[in-house]
This record gives structure tokens, C-alpha cells and sequence, in this order.
């Protein structure tokens, strides 16, 4: 099954990322201009479902590095020593960028996470289009969702036990308001955190709701955080 292509952009550099079989590689129609790192992850039977959608998210933030690294230094004037400096650059870009892809695969399988198709069906939505609803919560900013392979995916530990976000889930999003994109979010919501002693948001949110939304004040306040 070829899975949909995340495309990022650094300026005027496109790139994307397709999780592909050896059999659906002879279908691709490749480009003369265009150049490919093609890498040979072996036979991925019996691993875990969501393995080739991982590997994609990885792939994707370490070539956003690479690129975002390069593209700052256009239009530099080289140096003696800037094939050495931009070596490093790109060494410390893919190490930041593969410790962000470790935390967010940390994060993602630390939590059950729902579909709009499954998260309609579960809140007995009516409408013909699954993502109706859940969309609807998410422009109301009642519930937030990350996205793997342009999917939404939405976190349970938002809802309550009849699939309707918890009230205080809005609460919390409007706090943050612009300043934690949905990774952020996710990331926020399970980590460890000092001002809840040294548990996650997310494992206490429907027990302990107000606590959980005064920690994340005292985050948008600055407050430092375990």
C-alpha cells in the first residue's frame, strides 16, 4: 500500500517523503532533474502497524533540518573552512532532528490514539462525512490532533467516556492559544510535569482538571517544568 506523501517546503526546495514496497517502487515514475535518497529499510513484515508511518515522520523532520540548514547559508560568502562548519551544522541539524523524532515517537505510543472515522463512530456522529464532527470540535478548539500522513489523529485521553471532549480541554488549548502547535501539544500533555508532581497532564486530566489547567498557566507564564 503506498502511503501519502508528507511534502514540506524550505524556500523553493520540495520535498517528500512515500513509505514504499519494492514492488510499488517499479510503478514510481521518477524525475531526470530530480535527485533521491532512497533507503533500503528491509523486510518490515511482523513489525508494528504504524512502523512505515514512523519512519516517514522521522525521515521528514531529519530533511527539514537538512534543508533549513542549507537554506539559511545561501547566501553566505564560503570560507576556508565552511565545508567544515556546514558539516557540523548538518550533523548537529540531524541530531536535533532525530531526538525530536525519538520524542514524538515516544509520545505517540504512550497514548491510545483515534481516526476521525473512529472517533465518529465511537461519538455515534451521524454525519455522512467522518471527519465532520471531529473537525468541527477541532475549529472550536475543544480538542486538538496531530497528523501522520496528513491524517488527523486525535487523542483519547481529550475525552471522556462517551467520546465527548472533557470542558476543560478548552480551557487549556485557549491558554496556550498560538504558542504550541499540535506536536507541542501532544508533547505537553505527556510529559512529566513538576507543577503536577511529576505526573503527565494527560494520565490525571480527567481526574484532576483544574490542577491540570493551572500547570499549564504557570507554562504559558514561564514557570519552569520538570
Amino acid at each position: 500500500m503506498v502511503a501519502k506523501a508528507d511534502t514540506a517546503r524550505r524556500g523553493n526546495l520540495p520535498f517528500e517523503v512515500q513509505a514504499l514496497s519494492g514492488v510499488e517502487l517499479h510503478h514510481v515514475k521518477f524525475k531526470e532533474e530530480s535527485e533521491y535518497l532512497l533507503i533500503d529499510l528491509g523486510n518490515t513484515a511482523g513489525r508494528r502497524h504504524d512502523f512505515g508511518e514512523l519512519m516517514e515522520m522521522a525521515m521528514s523532520a531529519a530533511v527539514n533540518a537538512a534543508l533549513a540548514s542549507l537554506s539559511s547559508k545561501d547566501n553566505v560568502k564560503a570560507s576556508p573552512d565552511s565545508g567544515s562548519t556546514k558539516m557540523q551544522k548538518l550533523a548537529r541539524a540531524a541530531r536535533n532532528a532525530q531526538r525530536r523524532s525519538a520524542l514524538s515517537e515516544r509520545i505517540y505510543n504512550d497514548a491510545v490514539w483515534l481516526s476521525a472515522r473512529e472517533l465518529s463512530e465511537k461519538a455515534n456522529f451521524k454525519n455522512t462525512n467522518p471527519s465532520a464532527g471531529p473537525n468541527r470540535w477541532k475549529s472550536s478548539g475543544s480538542i486538538f490532533a496531530v497528523q501522520i500522513n496528513g491524517k488527523d489523529n486525535y487523542p483519547r485521553y481529550l475525552l471522556d467516556e462517551g467520546y465527548r471532549p472533557l470542558p476543560v480541554v478548552k480551557k487549556i488549548l485557549a491558554t496556550f492559544g498560538e504558542t504550541k502547535t499540535p506536536w507541542g501539544l501532544a508533547i505537553w500533555f505527556g510529559s512529566e510535569n513538576s507543577w503536577l508532581g511529576g505526573k503527565k497532564p494527560k494520565d490525571i486530566l480527567a481526574q484532576m482538571p483544574e490542577q491540570v489547567l493551572a500547570a499549564a498557566k504557570e507554562e504559558r507564564d514561564g514557570g519552569i517544568h520538570g
